[in-house]
């Protein structure tokens, strides 16, 4: 069986998310490259992200809530020029590049998320909102946003999401 042919059949082997993230008060996005291969439910992380413990949960969360196990999943930096990519807001956009991966769904065009992913599947609040979307004016049409940190921003359709299934039915197409 060839690489290719090992890949997820019939699925999105390979998918860019991008990643909000604020570096020394300044807001910025980051493509995230999420593989998939048949594999033993194994997740593999670039040096890149940040071994800090919210992190590592975070990612650890989203991973532990998807549907399979029977696939490798590889999150990787696409170009990073910053030395890491840290902190638990990652755990949303994270989820939903694994989830589309998996399931040969994409992120619709425009959309951006942020949210750390509890245990549950619950999206929980996180900081440094402000400066995210300063990052994404002018690039976004959509942003999914944990309950409790909706604000009307003029050209973005900002949508308060409260868990996993609320995010996937907004932000992916299948």
């Amino acid at each position: 069986m060839s690489e290719k042919e090992d890949r997820c059949r019939g699925e999105n082997p390979l998918i860019k998310i991008p990643v909000l993230a604020v570096d020394k008060g300044q807001g910025l996005v980051v493509d995230l490259e999420i593989e998939s291969r048949r594999g033993r439910g194994t997740l593999l992380l670039d040096v890149n992200l940040c071994p800090d413990k919210e992190t590592r949960e975070a990612i650890k969360n989203s991973f532990s809530l998807l549907p399979t196990k029977k696939h490798d999943i590889l999150v990787r930096i696409k170009g990073n020029k910053h030395n890491c990519l840290c902190g638990g807001s990652l755990g949303l956009p994270v989820y939903l590049g694994m989830y589309a991966c998996l399931r040969g769904a994409k992120l619709k065009p425009r959309t951006f998320a942020t949210g750390y992913v509890d245990k549950k599947g619950r999206i929980v609040q996180v900081g440094g909102l402000a400066e995210k979307i300063m990052a994404i004016l002018g690039q976004a049409d959509v942003l999914l946003v944990p309950k409790g940190q909706g604000l009307p921003i003029k050209g973005i359709n900002v949508k308060e999401i409260l868990n996993l299934k609320d995010a996937i039915k907004v932000a992916l197409i299948k």
